[in-house]
Parts: C-alpha cells; structure tokens; sequence
C-alpha cells in the first residue's frame, strides 16, 4: 500500500514537472521570438539609412529592394513610410506619395523631412496655402534649415506675398548672417520689388564678408547689367575671370565682359575680349557685330569693316551689320560705296533717320550738296527733334534745297 502511494506520488510529481517544463520552454520560445522580432527592427533600422543613400543616388530598384526587406521587418516605421513616399515622388506618384506621407505623419508628428516632403507635394499640385502649412511645419522643426528657408520664401513670392518673404529672409539672415543663399534670395527679392540698388549692396556686402565668390560676382555684375552701369558691371566680371579656372566657364564670363566693355566705351578691351570670343563662337554673327562695333569705337575702321562683312556673310542682309560696314567705309573715306551702303539702310524703319543722316554726310564730301541737303531734311522728318541733324541743317543755304529731293 505504501509503495503504490509512492508511486502515485512520483506521477503526480513528474507529470508537475512535466508542465513546469512545458512552460518555461513556451516562454523561452515566445522571449526567443520577441528577441528575434526586436533584432530584425533594429536591423531594418539600420537599413533605411543605405536605402536614404540609394535614393539620393537615383538608384530606385535597389532601394525598393531594401525598402521592402526593411518594411516586412517592421511595417509602421515611420521613416520607412516616409521613403517608400520619397520613391513614389521620384517616380512621379504624387497620389501615392500622399498617402504615404500622412500615414508616416500619423505615426510621428515630429519628421520635419516628412513635412516638407508634404508641402512639395502640395506645391506639386497648387495647393500653396496647404504647402505653406507643410513647409511651416518642417521650419518650426528645423529653424535653421536652409532649404526650408529658401522653399517658404518660393511659396511666398509665387503668392505675391513678398513682403512675408522679405521679413521671413531678414529674420533668418540674423540667426544665419554667413549662408550666401540666403543673401542671395534676399538679393533678388530686392530686385523683384525693384529695388535693384538695395540688391547691390546685399551682393557687395556679401562679398565683403565671403571674400570674391564666384556666384556672388556673377549675380552682382548682372544686376548691375540690368541697370545698365556698365563700368561697374565690367570691373566685377574682370574679378570674376580671375576666379574661374576652368575654361568652358571663362567663355560667357568674356561674353559679359566684352559686352560690358562695349558698353562702356572701353573699346579696346572689348575688343580683346572679342578676340578670344571669336575663338570659340567663329561661327556666331552676334559677336562679330559687336567685335566691329568695339573697332568703330576704337578707330579702326578696317577691322570695322572686316567684322561687318563676315557678320554679314553669316547672317545676309543684316541690318545692323551694314550699319557697321557703312560707319567704316565713312571712316576710311571710302564715301562712295558707303553711301550706297547707307541708300540701303533706309529701307530699314529702325535705321532709316540715321541712314539718310549718314548718306547726307557721305554726299557733303563728295561735293554734292543738293542731294546732301535733301538726305539731311529726309532725316530731320524723321527725326525732327534731333539737336545732331539741325546742326547738319544749319550748315546749308535754305535756297539750296530747290531741286535736291526730285533726285532722290
């Protein structure tokens, strides 16, 4: 009796043992796979970084590849939603970018990246009250990112809200008084509300504290371009020439700055710059109009004319490229042909006063006052209140102007 209590007693052990077995390897199961479960979002973490990098270099199928390893890994990461709608925009899925967007925002609110990835979207679709919400979002998050700087100053301007942009722009000039692109968009809001002086001051006053940066004195010297101060506008391009060493960037840098030049009055150098123009642009009329120009100023008639002809040869029957041709025939002398020259530019409306003017000085060499006389009244109808055209009037006798017009 005592021994079958025993063993009753040793089932009824065993089988308590049996469970507590049973249990505590169910629970080292479940810790095993929770452990495994935690490895693999830890890893999936790790790799959204790689995928951030192949988006950035454009290389998509790789990245979905990823993405989708790390998302299988864990389906609510946030910054795993946010790239799956950063490949959906590159792929241009606005739609689907959307609902990925809002889907990473529920899950974390702070994602300035995601934010503004919402405010482009909306932008993407006109929605520019919205974008601005998105775009606020990530500033707010981000204060001092330029690039969200500089896409609420976009939105603001599209608006014709400018003087939002403009205070938005000072504000954070004095948080980031050093970034250039924010003087720069300060710059060219400033031109936009033409202010175009208070714009040279921001790129001077920029260069003065960022030294002789290539962008800060290409900006200036158009502005300065576009106010038509030609003097300065050529000093900036010379500094800007010192600072380009690649080749393929000095060519439009010597176009502004022959131009320039040109403008300037300052023909000699206009013309060596010219020169080195012709080099790369042979087969470009423009530049040998200019190039003659810049000779006429510089009293070289024979390279004026030279210039005319091959801008002429490129480009037949261009106007302002016989007007070349005849001004240094003029100056050489040359005053029949010139006024055969000039005969031709009248039938051009935009020339006509000055051909006729020039024709007239062309027959007063040549002695033949009476068609002088009448060339000269020609341009003065045209032109009557032109103070260079009376003074050639004045030099005739009033009665010799009887027969000259019937043979024009």
């Amino acid at each position: 009796m005592e021994r079958l209590r025993y063993f009753s007693g040793m089932a009824v052990l065993l089988a308590g043992l049996y469970l507590l077995c049973g249990c505590s390897q169910m629970a080292h199961s479940q810790k095993k796979q929770q452990m495994v479960k935690t490895w693999e979002k830890t890893t999936a973490q790790a790799k959204l970084t790689t995928v951030r990098g192949l988006i950035d270099r454009g290389q998509m199928d790789e990245a979905k590849k990823v993405l989708s390893e790390c998302m299988q890994a864990d389906p609510d990461n946030p910054e795993g939603l946010f790239l799956i709608a950063r490949v959906h925009l590159a792929e241009g899925r606005i739609e689907t970018a959307h609902r990925y967007l809002e889907k990473s925002l529920a899950l974390n609110e702070q994602q300035d990246e995601a934010w503004f990835a919402m405010g482009l979207v909306y932008q993407q679709q006109n929605h520019y009250e919205q974008a601005q919400v998105g775009v606020l979002k990530a500033l707010e998050l981000q204060p001092a990112k330029v690039d969200y700087i500089l896409a609420l100053v976009h939105l603001y301007t599209i608006q014709d809200q400018l003087d939002q942009a403009q205070r938005l722009l000072e504000e954070k000039q004095k948080l980031l008084p050093y970034e250039m692109e924010l003087t720069m968009a300060l710059a060219d809001l400033m031109q936009r509300k033409s202010r175009p002086q208070e714009a040279i001051r921001l790129y001077k006053e920029a260069i003065y504290k960022q030294g002789a940066n290539p962008r800060l004195l290409e900006s200036l010297g158009v502005c300065y371009m576009s106010q038509q101060q030609w003097d300065q506008a050529a000093d900036v391009f010379e500094k800007l020439l010192h600072t380009q060493k690649n080749d393929s960037m000095q060519e439009p840098v010597i176009g502004w700055l022959a131009f320039c030049s040109l403008q300037a009055g300052r023909y000699g150098k206009a013309l060596t710059y010219y020169d080195q123009l012709s080099v790369s642009r042979r087969d470009d009329p423009q530049v040998w109009l200019e190039m003659g120009q810049a000779a006429l100023g510089a009293e070289s008639p024979e390279r004026a004319v030279y210039c005319g002809q091959k801008a002429l040869r490129l480009q037949p029957d261009w106007t302002d490229a016989e007007v070349v041709v005849g001004c240094g025939l003029y100056m050489q002398k040359s005053y029949s042909p010139a006024v055969e020259m000039f005969r031709k530019i009248c039938q051009n409306p935009k020339w006509e006063a000055f051909g006729w003017w020039m024709a007239g000085r062309c027959y007063q060499q040549l002695g033949q006052n009476a068609l002088a006389r009448s060339a000269f009244e020609k341009a003065a109808h045209l032109e009557p209140k032109s103070p260079m055209l009376q003074k050639f009037m004045n030099e005739f006798d009033p009665t010799v102007a009887d027969k000259a017009g019937k043979t024009l």
